[in-house]
């Protein structure tokens, strides 16, 4: 493949700095499938001299115009060194991957943590405002003077020792729901955790830039 990037119309350093010089490159699909599906397209290629091209540069070689030739059979330590840089750039992208799914992790888990403890402790402090005013009118009920008003407060009393078993009752569904949604964040680090992988190789090429 002939690439000429004296004619392009914008400048591309990248390209410019191989101008007249030529070597091979890969083209691989890595697919990984784990919680989400990722597909990455993933260069490998270095020139004659062995000098290694990056992702990007490869990317910019195809924004020139190209011209297809035939060329001479690759050269088997060409093949050899291309299959080990396209293996270790496969490798590298599924262990950032794994990182990044990790780091996903991490923050979700820190934040059904944070979720979890405002809830309780909202929780339990409803539970004990209702106690303090269970005491405080029962303290009342004793310092009653007529049936009337002892009977009033008795009511109130009977109302808060509902609502303190509701708030009671309130604190173990919400602690039920906290274990769901810990559980369910575990089947996801699990899910991700099993991931597979599979790779195609699309093209193998021999470059120059003119």
């Amino acid at each position: 493949m002939n690439f000429d990037i004296s004619h392009h119309p914008a400048k591309i350093s990248v390209i410019e700095e191989l101008k007249g010089r030529s070597g091979w490159l890969i083209l691989r699909r890595l697919v990984i499938d784990s919680f989400d599906r990722e597909e990455y397209l993933l260069f490998s290629g270095f020139d004659d001299n062995g000098r290694l091209l990056d992702q990007e540069t490869c990317e910019k070689l195809f924004n020139c115009q190209g011209t297809v030739s035939i060329c001479d059979e690759m050269p088997s330590p060409v093949k050899d060194r291309l299959n080990i840089e396209a293996e270790r750039h496969g490798k590298a992208t599924i262990s950032r991957s794994l990182e990044e799914n990790n780091r996903h992790f991490s923050e979700a888990r820190e934040r059904l943590e944070k979720w979890a403890d405002d809830m309780v402790l909202a929780a339990e402090k409803e539970l004990k405002d209702t106690k303090e005013r269970i005491k405080a009118l029962t303290r009342q009920a004793r310092l009653a003077t007529t049936t009337e008003e002892q009977h009033k407060i008795q009511e109130q009393i009977r109302d808060l020792e509902k609502k303190k078993r509701r708030q009671r009752q309130s604190i173990f569904d919400i602690e039920d729901e906290i274990v769901g949604k810990r559980d369910a964040l575990i089947e996801a680090l699990e899910r991700r955790m099993a991931q597979k992988t599979t790779t195609e190789e699309l093209f193998t090429i021999r470059w120059t830039v003119a």
